[in-house]
């Protein structure tokens, strides 16, 4: 029952993840996809963490995201990671000049350029690229990332079906895997719903230390609930503030 839609069908909605370190609850991550008055689409996602975890890594981790649509593909115009509240606060921001193919890079401290590819997306964006992507039914799908300064391949290989638990109950999702350098130890893993227009409703993530970050959808507003779930482990429709 794939509810598969282009990017620029994918209505503005807001998710929200339990995120869990190790098997413990930690934090919080928000997702909103947004339309703002002049047509460009926002993507915004947040994350922070709670409980004990909240006292050693008071972090707030926002990125945000702006795009439009040209030719059925994702084109991001401007882009801001920011971490705050903790020791080590960061920033920065990307401004895609696509008439000039120029990549503004800001990290308050050297502003650099590079020269832009086509079809080059954000650390962020790219996971509505993937949403997009996935129901050409292929094996791999391949990236350009603005990452760390540099210009990324991105690689997302397709593990199979999987039946996944979530807070909102059972639902059947494809499986995805980023294919990394083979001496690299660290690992993500991501679970996205067909019936959600393909959203991520898991995500797995190890680091090189063997740490295992984990974030689970349990709440989601815009986007149809409606015989999504196997069964229900609380209110699929449930919005948040």
């Amino acid at each position: 029952m794939p509810l598969s839609l282009a990017a620029k069908e994918i209505p503005d909605f807001s998710a929200n993840y339990l995120v869990m370190l190790n098997g413990i609850q930690a934090g919080d991550l928000k997702q909103r996809l947004s339309t703002n008055a002049n047509g460009t689409r926002e993507f915004n996602s947040s994350t922070q963490a709670q409980g004990i975890f909240a006292f050693f890594k008071p972090d707030v981790i926002e990125e945000i995201s702006t795009w439009t649509m040209l030719n059925n593909k994702i084109q991001p115009h401007h882009y801001i990671y920011q971490r705050s509240g903790g020791k080590k606060e960061k920033y920065l921001e990307l401004n895609f000049d696509w008439q000039s193919n120029q990549l503004s890079i800001n990290d308050k401290n050297h502003p650099w350029q590079l020269e832009l590819e086509p079809d080059t997306l954000d650390k962020l964006i790219y996971q509505l690229a993937l949403m997009n992507d996935l129901d050409k039914n292929k094996k791999q799908y391949n990236y350009r990332i603005a990452d760390g300064g540099k210009i990324k391949t991105y690689t997302i290989m397709l593990l199979g079906e999987e039946t996944v638990m979530t807070p909102l109950g059972r639902i059947k999702t494809v499986k995805l895997k980023r294919l990394r350098d083979e001496e690299s130890k660290r690992q993500t893993v991501l679970w996205c719903a067909p019936a959600l227009n393909y959203l991520p409703v898991r995500l797995e993530h190890t680091e090189k230390d063997g740490t295992v970050f984990t974030a689970s959808l349990r709440r989601l507003r815009g986007i149809s609930t409606d015989k999504a779930f196997i069964q229900s482990g609380g209110d699929a429709k449930a919005g948040f503030n």
